[in-house]
């Protein structure tokens, strides 16, 4: 019956989504189509080494023999600020991996060995074994206590032949976790870890605190980290210029019709004049766009192409980029990261701040008794 009811939910989606393409025409749906393969392309960078070797090392250690001496590092972490590609990477993996794949077992049922969650906000202990249970289909009864939902979730791992879990957002569960809290949590995944009648792994993906949660003495020895650094504004413009190549070259099949090397020539407000900088360089700019993060350079190079794309053109140029940095950040004109003189100055997690909001968060800082601080600067 469950298989049944998944068939028929599959059948009726992509009945909605035929009717969808049938209304657009199709032009419309071939320019559909093509925005959907440019990004089914995976970007693969030298950080997927390890990440890749972990989880190898994570479906090795289900090998153990449950009554041998097990590996004790069962969890794989992947750390790093948000925009990093954290998600989007272990993905990719776990969906190359044959291990992790559904299968039919010899009774005919179809088995899922992965199932991700994502952590709720606010959580709490009971919150985020309730949304473990929810993850695999169950709906647990309704005032079910903390540790009752706990013992459920590992009991039903088994039957479902669950041998990762996958916990996105994994700071939520303990960024405002007490003492308390935190140590239940480290706790439940430990348990998770150690059911002597099943192998059961985890697989965490977060910003911090997470790595501060996983340098417990409780988990330092039962993980594996992968961080995912922010860019060197610096000293990878030469991996910027590949990334993007590769994805408007390659993956698009375009040309790149900017100077990547060269200084931008940007007008002066005042004078009206036109001039160039040398620190300019539009490979710095597209880092400073996206605040050096890995997975926001290929969301914004994707999305300039997907401009370019419906304007029907063969190229792409620093105007899509432009347009796209506006419509992610909602600036100025004047204060586009990408035509700006002073962008370097320029705060692109602030862009979208008028002088009534700052105006706003000044009133309230002082109506709590602090000083008033630039947005989203926390107080001192």
């Amino acid at each position: 019956m469950e298989m049944f009811d998944k068939n028929l939910d599959a059948k009726r989606s992509q009945a909605a989504i035929d009717h969808v393409r049938g209304l657009i025409g199709d032009n419309r749906a071939a320019i559909a189509d093509r925005i959907a393969e440019l990004y089914d392309h995976y970007v693969i960078l030298d950080r997927d080494v390890p990440l890749r070797a972990a989880l190898m090392s994570s479906v090795a250690s289900v090998l153990t023999p449950i009554s041998g001496r097990p590996d004790k590092r069962r969890i794989v972490a992947v750390t790093g600020c948000s925009g990093a590609g954290k998600t989007t990477a272990l993905m990719k993996h776990i969906e190359s991996i044959p291990a992790m794949q559904s299968y039919v077992d010899d009774d005919g049922v179809m088995i899922h060995p992965v199932i991700i969650v994502d952590a709720p906000s606010p959580c709490t202990p009971r919150l985020l074994a309730i949304s473990c249970l929810e993850a695999l289909g169950h709906a647990p009864p309704e005032g079910i206590k903390e540790n009752q939902a706990w013992l459920l979730f590992r009991r039903l791992l088994k039957v479902h032949k669950v041998m990762w879990v996958f916990i996105d957002e994994a700071q939520n569960a303990i960024e405002t976790a007490s003492l308390r809290e935190a140590t239940v949590i480290g706790d439940a995944f430990k348990s998770l870890t150690q059911m002597p009648d099943w192998p059961v792994r985890l697989i965490l993906a977060g910003v911090a605190p997470l790595a501060s949660f996983l340098a417990r003495k409780q988990l330092y020895n039962r993980r594996t980290v992968v961080p995912f650094d922010t860019l060197d504004a610096d000293g990878t413009t030469g991996l910027v210029k590949s990334i993007l190549e590769t994805i408007v070259q390659e993956h698009a099949r375009m040309e790149i019709r900017i100077k990547l090397d060269d200084p931008i020539e940007e007008v002066d407000e005042e004078t009206t004049k036109t001039r160039q900088r040398e620190k300019g360089t539009f490979l710095k700019r597209l880092m400073h766009a996206c605040d050096a993060e890995f997975g926001s350079v290929v969301q914004m190079i994707r999305a300039a192409v997907e401009l370019a794309i419906y304007a029907d053109r063969d190229c792409v140029t620093i105007d899509d980029f432009a347009k796209t940095y506006a419509s992610f950040s909602g600036c100025r004109p004047s204060k586009n990261i990408f035509t700006a003189a002073n962008w370097e100055e320029l705060d692109p997690a602030t862009a979208l701040l008028r002088d009534d909001d700052r105006v706003w968060e000044a009133e309230r800082l002082r109506s709590k008794g602090k000083n008033a601080t630039r947005y989203g600067v926390r107080p001192q």
